[in-house]
């Protein structure tokens, strides 16, 4: 298991394909190669409303890693294959972040990017068995998007969102 958090996200033609992706996470947490801070999935749906169907029973407030995914997502979502830098990611999702999990407003914003009757599947991650996670995972997703941050990143990041704050 890996010791930084991450931020895992994939796009889906559906809220079904979400559903069915967001299964097997639960499944992989259930036999513990994943462990799970918040999980949400994004839907726009035809009429081009956006909707959070949200997972409120886990545990939240393990602390900020991956929610501010608005450009990672979007980059995602409307340009396969991603060309967003390492880089450029791992600062997106980690600036977005608030303590009790992935953001709402910025979950919204991303679905606003969506195509009508997409959806994205959100995750927050405290720890995983990345080869057991990406195996189960590759038949269900066209691309798993995971960006991981060490806790010195996280410091770093949560200091420079104290200071905008301030």
């Amino acid at each position: 298991m890996s010791a930084a958090r991450s931020f895992v996200t994939s796009a889906h033609r559906s809220r079904e394909d979400a559903q069915v992706a967001l299964d097997a996470l639960q499944e992989l947490a259930a036999a513990r190669a994943v462990e799970l801070t918040d999980v949400a999935i994004v839907v726009k749906t035809d009429l081009g409303r956006v909707e959070l169907h949200q997972r409120h029973e886990l545990s939240v407030g393990e602390g900020a890693v991956g929610g501010g995914a608005v450009g990672v997502l979007a980059g995602l979502l409307l340009g396969f294959p991603i060309a967003i830098p390492v880089a450029g990611a791992a600062i997106g999702a980690g600036l977005g972040l608030i303590d009790s999990g992935i953001d709402d407003g910025r979950m919204r914003r991303l679905g606003t990017e969506l195509e009508p009757g997409h959806a994205a599947l959100c995750a927050l991650i405290a720890e995983a068995d990345w080869a057991v996670v990406r195996a189960r995972m590759a038949p269900l997703v066209d691309e798993l998007l995971v960006v991981e941050l060490t806790p010195e990143a996280e410091a770093a990041l949560r200091a420079v969102q104290e200071q905008g704050q301030a």
